[in-house]
């Protein structure tokens, strides 16, 4: 039985070791060239075509990094509510007020984390510019790029959040990124 055994083990070791030669050989044969950082990557439409799906580097702005930022820190606070509001829903000791208090607030929560995420869609496709939305209680603020802002893009923009939600103009803030 012991050699039924090491038969097996040596024949799975042996197709491990084939499979991961084929992986190597495979990634160093369609590995892509290194792009330097801080140059920008210009391709022809030809070679977009030839090399379509293929991951490029794009030159990120400041711009970029600041949405990032925001939206990182957005969701940190998202995620550290949610914590909060199921250890309250999951504690046996919580009262069945503060569970259901919990509750409507989660749900609350993740309604307000899908009109962020449809309202910085939609407002991306609205004005071509990058945006972060940030909705707390009956308050949203949107924060749009550098230069973006004119009165028609502003009206634009509040009609898009009036039409998300219970949202009245007076708790609407727009501006700009500043850098």
């Amino acid at each position: 039985m012991s050699i039924k055994i090491r038969k097996k083990q040596i024949a799975m070791s042996a197709m491990v070791m084939a499979l991961g030669a084929a992986i190597f050989i495979n990634w160093y044969y369609t590995k892509p060239q290194a792009q330097p950082t801080g140059e920008e990557v210009s391709t022809s439409v030809s070679q977009q075509s030839e090399s379509l799906g293929d991951a490029q580097y794009v030159a990120a702005t400041a711009n970029d990094d600041e949405f990032a930022s925001f939206r990182l820190e957005r969701q940190t606070a998202h995620d550290k509510a949610e914590e909060t509001l199921n250890k309250v829903i999951k504690d046996s000791a919580s009262s069945q007020a503060a569970v259901s208090e919990a509750t409507e607030k989660l749900a609350e929560l993740t309604q307000s984390i899908k009109r962020e995420s449809d309202l910085e869609t939609l407002i991306k496709a609205k004005t071509g510019s990058g945006c972060v939305v940030i909705i707390d209680a009956n308050e949203v603020k949107v924060v749009v790029e550098k230069d973006v802002l004119t009165e028609g893009v502003t009206m634009q923009i509040k009609d898009l959040v009036l039409n998300q939600g219970d949202f009245s103009p007076e708790n609407i803030t727009i501006f700009e990124i500043s850098s």
